[in-house]
């Protein structure tokens, strides 16, 4: 849940030295809750309110990576639910899901497609990125 500008507020030095680009700490405090500052700006805050401030404004769901390399696929960290709130930092990947009782023909002909995969939506280029694998045979030895 974001903090509102009196809840920074109450974490800053009070010092209203201007060092940070803005008068006083109250104003500052109102631009870091609508996010038009950053809390470096701040040379006089302390490391304990630096740790709870960034603790307390952290996504609710933390980013994890699932793929590396060339593409890495970065999922979470998202602080609105819906797109249209804000926009979304790291969109969901696109996945195909296979099953471990699939006939190998069959995970072979939806292997190909998911290589061919792609779809074209206001000027994105969308292709699929993730295979998931569905246990569904209760077999361990599958």
């Amino acid at each position: 849940m974001a903090l509102t500008g009196i809840e920074i507020f109450k974490h800053l030095p009070k010092s209203n030295c201007g060092k940070c680009g803005v008068p006083t700490c109250l104003a500052f405090a109102m631009s870091l809750a609508v996010g038009k500052a950053e809390l470096a700006a701040c040379p006089s805050v302390t490391e304990e309110a630096k740790a709870k401030l960034e603790e307390a404004s952290a996504p609710p769901i933390r980013p994890v990576s699932i793929a590396t390399g060339a593409k890495p696929l970065k999922v979470g960290g998202e602080t609105v639910l819906f797109r249209h709130e804000k926009r979304l930092e790291n969109p969901p990947g696109i996945a195909i899901l296979l099953n471990d009782t699939m006939a190998e023909a069959e995970i072979a002909r939806r292997l190909k497609s998911f290589a061919l995969f792609r779809y074209e939506r206001v000027g994105m280029d969308l292709r699929a990125e993730l295979v998931a694998i569905k246990y569904a045979s209760g077999n361990p030895a599958a």
